[in-house]
């Protein structure tokens, strides 16, 4: 391997400040002669790296690690000795001596991914800016409101809808197959070969936290095609898990306000910079992580998570509460209601609109609580346990232990129970985290051996369905496993719609086989045998008991809806809000109305 003349290196480190190089991934405030900030090599929650203007180094005091400009860009980029002198060398405006290929002097498998990912990146931004093809891209991201300007900020793309647009390119410039493979930009073929991974498809290029590009998110053209959004796989230079879309060019808005909105995708991050809102990321196509907050918290105390309404969108959030609790960053929730997601919300209501939206955000355990009571009847104890172990795997992620105790509090207070209660729960979240293991897996035998068998109504209607298959179609096509507020109940059914979705009977003795453990087998035994007893001429009212469900779910979700609105000062658009009840209430009329016209239906 060819190398950098030594003179050449230290005029590269002599035309840098260490300083603005760690500034860019680490706040850093002045203390005495040096300079410290939070550590990025370890889980530092008190500021331990010291950085020296003077003699241009850095050291950590509590891990150890420590070097000049190029050693702190090897460590945090995992990148070569020369890889790191040329991208000082590129800030610096130095020109590096050539290689004999002709490229500078360097031949790291990392280094090579990373171009090869950047030249991905600009063939791409070409084919969105500059060729023909590139025509329905860019008019689709106009009609959603995106400005050239904005497309060139987020350099975002275009890929082809050819099979081999960019490996026939990337070819011609000496890029090889297996290289494009393990960046994750094409996939093999079984016969032999390589196609492109993306095609037809808008390309969100991804930056990690350093501002190197590390992969794509791809979203689809055609409506027909699936999915509608395609990630790149992880490869040696790109952790999903460790990476935020939009961190590297939102990253000074987010330290000067110390508050990051972090929402579902890339869109609503490139749609709220249209507006103005920069202190935005978006997670990269999975639930947020320990390792997200960790970064987050790098730039800012302050979180905003910003989620659609949608079961899957409040699901995400609930994910993402854990790991973000860990990081002790402040985390405040707003869902958004009728349909609506960031981009949408935005373009209707502005920049003015959508701030006060998330200065209003609920607190985290505002929210949380108002999640649990959608899901669970807290009138009865089955439904209370299953909220205190919610809530529990939640804070037992929370490190400081007077932020623990006081969260502990405050759900005894609101679900009525005992601290201790609570205390026992997180305990026990907490060495079953530690562990790797899912404390669900131990409860599974100790709920069902405390098993309540109310509500008559409920038992009944999984009795039938695993009688006849056809009624459990019927059943399911009106309500759901969550409509049941029987924990156990609501365990088969969630069983018998499996069973249903993949075509399979949803008998008895075949959801046998889907028993976690001896304790729900047993059960399901015991209904199977109940066909005929609890009625016994054999007919329930089955209209009229899926109604009944029905109109407690909606009093459920009518309930939570006139606590936001009572709220002050309350998380999202009281317009919104009253339009929501008012929807609500209008099911709720109509299904009362309708249960003149239950109809009797016999098990087969």
């Amino acid at each position: 391997m060819a190398l950098i003349p030594e003179d050449t290196v230290e005029q590269v480190r002599d035309s840098v400040d260490i300083v603005d190089v760690i500034s860019e991934f680490v706040a850093l405030s002045k203390r005495g002669k040096s300079f410290l900030g939070l550590c990025p090599f370890h889980d530092d929650r008190t500021p331990s790296l010291n950085v020296s203007q003077e003699k241009q180094i850095y050291k950590c005091f509590s891990c150890g690690a420590g070097g000049n400009a190029f050693r702190f860009l090897m460590e945090l980029e995992r990148i070569s000795f020369v890889e790191s002198v040329r991208k000082l060398a590129d800030q610096a405006g130095i020109v590096l001596p050539e290689s004999e290929s002709g490229r500078p002097a360097e031949k790291d498998t990392n280094d090579e991914l990373y171009r090869t990912v950047e030249f991905a990146q600009k063939y791409f931004r070409h084919m969105l800016m500059r060729h023909p093809s590139g025509a329905r891209a860019r008019d689709y991201l106009i009609g959603r409101g995106v400005s050239e300007s904005m497309m060139e900020a987020f350099s975002l793309g275009y890929a082809t809808n050819a099979w081999d647009g960019l490996l026939g390119v990337a070819g011609r410039r000496g890029f090889s197959a297996q290289m494009l493979a393990r960046a994750g930009l094409a996939v093999s073929r079984e016969n032999g070969g390589h196609y492109d991974r993306f095609r037809d498809r808008v390309i969100f290029p991804i930056q990690s936290h350093t501002g190197r590009t590390v992969a794509f998110g791809a979203r689809a053209l055609d409506p027909e095609q699936q999915p509608k959004y395609l990630n790149s796989p992880e490869t040696p230079v790109y952790n999903k898990s460790a990476t935020l879309y939009g961190l590297w060019n939102n990253r000074e808005p987010i330290r000067t306000t110390r508050s990051a909105v972090v929402v579902e995708g890339y869109m609503d991050v490139v749609a709220l910079a249209q507006f103005d809102v920069r202190n935005v990321v978006a997670s990269s196509g999975t639930a947020l992580t320990t390792d997200h907050a960790r970064l987050l918290k790098r730039y800012a105390d302050l979180a905003v998570l910003v989620f659609d309404g949608d079961a899957a969108g409040t699901a995400a959030t609930v994910r993402g509460i854990g790991s973000m609790m860990a990081s002790e960053l402040e985390i405040r929730v707003v869902t958004l209601v009728g349909g609506e997601d960031p981009d949408s919300f935005v373009r209707q209501r502005g920049s003015d609109g959508f701030n006060e939206l998330t200065e209003s955000a609920a607190p985290l355990m505002d929210f949380l609580f108002e999640w649990v009571r959608s899901r669970e009847d807290l009138s009865t104890s089955d439904g209370k346990t299953r909220a205190v172990r919610t809530v529990s795997e939640i804070i037992a992620h929370a490190g400081d232990s007077a932020r623990r105790g006081f969260l502990i509090q405050e759900t005894a207070q609101k679900l009525g129970i005992e601290e201790a209660i609570v205390i026992n729960a997180v305990q026990r979240a907490a060495r079953y985290r530690r562990s790797g293991r899912n404390p669900a897996d131990e409860d599974a035998d100790s709920r069902t051996a405390s098993f309540e068998p109310g509500p008559r109504m409920e038992r009944e209607l999984i009795t039938l369905m695993m009688t006849d298959d056809s009624t459990a179609d019927t059943v399911l096509a009106e309500i759901d496993a969550g409509h049941f507020t029987n924990g156990v109940y609501r365990r088969i059914s969630g069983m018998i719609a499996a069973a249903r979705k993949e075509g399979r009977t949803a008998s008895a003795a075949a959801l046998l086989n889907r028993c976690e453990d001896a304790g729900l087998a047993g059960i399901v035994s015991a209904l199977s045998m109940e066909t005929g007893i609890l009625n016994p001429e054999g007919r329930i009212p089955l209209q009229d008991y899926l109604t009944r469900m029905q109109l407690k779910a909606l009093d459920t979700r009518i309930a939570a809806v006139e606590t936001q609105l009572r709220a002050a000062g309350g998380q999202t658009d009281p317009m919104a809000l009253m339009a929501e009840h008012k929807d609500l209430t209008r099911q709720r009329k109509e299904l009362f109305a309708g249960r003149q016209a239950q109809t009797e239906v016999a098990p087969r």
